[in-house]
């Protein structure tokens, strides 16, 4: 003889089950109020502060022997951008102006004008007397 044990196939159906949870949880989610975080406004500084400088023209002078002036000072050829700079951290350059003499040589008017190019693409004009 042999016992057999009865087997009971015990499958539950889950789907009303599940509605229930998902209709619980749709319900949850729009019933439920969002609250805005409240924190501390703050005014942060622009990202470049403006300063306001006068604005003024840079005025270059070659004389007769090549001399080479700026602001009315005798400047070596070679720091015509330095003083250029010196002279743009105090004044906003609108456009740099180049007096030379008649008898001057144009290589030294080349070279002043290649040296403020160097700096700075600024508008650079010629003066005449």
């Amino acid at each position: 003889m042999k016992n057999k044990t009865a087997q009971n196939n015990a499958d539950v159906d889950m789907t009303p089950m599940l509605d229930i949870v998902f209709i619980l949880l749709i319900f949850f989610i729009v019933t439920t109020s969002f609250v805005k975080p409240v924190a501390i406004e703050l005014n942060r500084p622009l990202d470049s502060p403006q300063i306001d400088k006068p604005v003024k023209n840079a005025l270059f002078k070659i004389d007769e022997s090549n001399a080479v002036y700026f602001a009315d000072r005798l400047i070596d050829l070679e720091q015509v951008s330095t003083n250029l700079a010196m002279f743009a951290a105090k004044y906003e350059i609108s456009s740099v102006l180049i007096t030379a003499h008649e008898n001057s040589k144009h290589n030294t008017l080349m070279r002043v004008m290649d040296n403020i190019k160097e700096y700075e693409d600024y508008t650079i004009s010629l003066v005449s007397k």
